[in-house]
């Protein structure tokens, strides 16, 4: 990011958290969350195990000049990664850099629409956040329309994701969902989304991506990538309580087909999340994404290492440490590659504001 441009995020989140002082109550919101990670990683692909120290910390003001319109900036430490804004510690004690995480306009048209344009979180429904076709830490930068009304979803996206100005690539996606109520206790939703990347195909990762890397996607002798990305997904969750303590859970499933590439184009995530005394958290999932399934620079960076064509196992157990504090444990054992043995542990402690 350029000077001048730290200079501008900088001034204007001063600014509005300023106006704080002398705003209505509720008109600006101000917002911040840190976590520490230790990270494992035993990769059989590799020569040796890594070890690594990070941090991610992001800031956030939110300032609602009326009912309808919520403007919204975030900074957060930075990387040059479209999937990441964590920050690894030991280089040399140097300084960590800042970037633009969130910058965007809200503008609610009527009670059931509104719009959304600028660098924002993902507006589509991921059941229990699933990270199969786009990490949680990637921000789109486009426009969105969402629509709800009573059980009934839908959003539309058109984004552009850039490395060359004059050959951008496009992301179009549409999704349509339902959300209803079996009882007090259990409920579910329902989406179908088709997500298409366009101007892929034929063209190197040098071109595309933040460090010319594929991530996992098949490419010819020259580097080029051989398919477009077309992706159907059909995204589902139900929460209900089961056994005879009533544990609140979660049951989630994802399945996606990439129409764009003739082989290897399937995918598809399952899991189930329990929270025991309100306090402990378990979550477990398995996914099995080939290499054709999804665009995998935007994918999980965690899962087999990042990208795509990997399966296996994943489990997280939570504990709240206070209202702020939580610590979290989760454990990889997936096939990177469909060929390598992957472990990766991360300890997480995670504080919000």
């Amino acid at each position: 990011m350029g000077r001048y441009m730290k200079q501008f995020l900088v001034t204007a989140i001063t600014t509005l958290f300023f106006f704080n002082l002398s705003a209505e109550q509720n008109t600006v919101e101000v917002n911040y969350d840190f976590r520490y990670r230790y990270e494992y990683t035993d990769d059989e692909s590799k020569a040796a195990t890594r070890r690594r120290n990070r941090i991610r910390a992001r800031l956030g003001v939110e300032y609602k000049p009326s009912d309808k319109l919520k403007i919204k900036i975030r900074l957060a430490t930075a990387e040059e990664k479209s999937t990441s804004a964590n920050q690894t510690l030991g280089h040399d004690f140097s300084l960590s850099d800042i970037g633009m995480d969130q910058f965007y306009f809200d503008y609610a048209i009527d009670q059931n629409s509104k719009l959304v344009f600028g660098k924002q979180p993902n507006p589509f429904f991921k059941s229990n956040k699933s990270q199969v076709i786009f990490d949680n830490d990637f921000n789109p930068e486009g426009m969105v329309y969402q629509f709800r009304k009573g059980m009934y979803f839908s959003t539309l996206g058109i984004f552009s994701y850039d490395k060359k100005p004059s050959e951008s690539v496009s992301i179009d996606g549409f999704q349509i969902g339902l959300s209803n109520s079996f009882s007090d206790a259990t409920s579910f939703k329902l989406a179908l989304a088709q997500y298409k990347f366009d101007k892929i195909k034929g063209r190197p990762a040098s071109e595309i991506t933040w460090n010319g890397k594929i991530f996992g996607n098949p490419a010819d002798a020259n580097g080029n990538y051989l398919n477009n990305f077309n992706v159907t997904n059909i995204s589902a969750e139900i929460k209900t309580t089961i056994g005879t303590q009533s544990i609140p859970s979660l049951f989630f499933i994802d399945i996606l087909n990439n129409k764009d590439a003739k082989d290897h184009e399937r995918g598809f995530q399952a899991g189930i999340k329990l929270n025991f005394n309100k306090l402990w958290k378990v979550t477990y999932l398995y996914k099995d994404v080939e290499k054709n399934a999804v665009f995998g620079a935007l994918v999980d960076s965690t899962f087999g290492g990042g990208g795509s064509g990997h399966k296996g196992h994943q489990m997280t157990i939570s504990y709240p440490l206070s209202k702020k504090l939580t610590f979290d444990f989760t454990w990889f054992d997936n096939k990177k590659k469909m060929e390598f043995d992957y472990q990766k542990a991360l300890l997480d402690f995670k504080y919000k504001l």
